[in-house]
């Protein structure tokens, strides 16, 4: 019998946006408990937990963990959202006047992945440093791990899972407290074709 393994990718709380800005890099969430009593009953107890290092991934993790028993929680710098850099907290229409030197354009991003902004980093780079923390992530010890992380990470999870272009990946639609899933072969039996992840489902919304 195969083994596996459920892997839920969350994304944070939402922020406080101000219309017309590019958002600060390191916001606070918004909680709201009862959202996170909905979200933990989708979740099983006993899992570890990876967070990323941000205040609002942060606060949700803590937040959850008033109804979900995680194992462990560990903050993980690699799982950090990409940076916009000098771009944080700007007026758009002043960013867009420095985006009209690209050529290329992206029909459902902000900016193409390999644009990086100013004193920032990239789509790209957020994809090589996620490759990184899943190449070097045991799965075979657990029978689930939640993530807390942001949109762009869990767009570079599913593009490095899945083999997603970036370019398409990175318009890949991620909520707020939403739950993308996937099984994951235990590593003896991936014997035959389709690789070692299947995915469950994206962006299953909870608010």
């Amino acid at each position: 019998m195969i083994e596996t393994l459920k892997l839920f990718l969350i994304r944070h709380a939402p922020v406080k946006k101000f219309d017309g800005y590019i958002p600060k890099n390191n916001p606070n969430a918004i909680i709201n408990l009862d959202h996170f009593k909905s979200l933990a009953s989708r979740l099983p107890f006993d899992s570890t937990c990876y967070v990323s290092p941000l205040k609002r991934a942060v606060q949700t993790a803590k937040a959850l963990s008033k109804y979900v028993n995680f194992r462990e929680l560990i903050v993980e710098q690699k799982l950090t959202e990409q940076s916009f850099g000098e771009w944080e907290g700007k007026k758009i229409s002043v960013v867009w006047d420095e985006l009209k030197m690209f050529k290329n354009q992206h029909n459902f991003s902000f900016i193409c992945p390999e644009i990086c902004p100013p004193r920032g980093d990239s789509f790209l780079d957020q994809c090589k440093r996620t490759s990184t923390f899943i190449e070097n992530l045991n799965f075979y010890d657990h029978s689930s791990i939640i993530i807390i992380a942001h949109s762009g990470t869990i767009r570079a999870f599913l593009s490095n899972m899945l083999g997603i272009d970036p370019n398409k990946a990175i318009g890949i639609e991620i909520s707020h407290l939403s739950i993308t899933s996937l099984e994951v072969i235990k590593k003896y039996d991936v014997l035959n074709r389709g690789g070692k992840y299947r995915l469950l489902n994206v962006n299953h919304k909870i608010i």
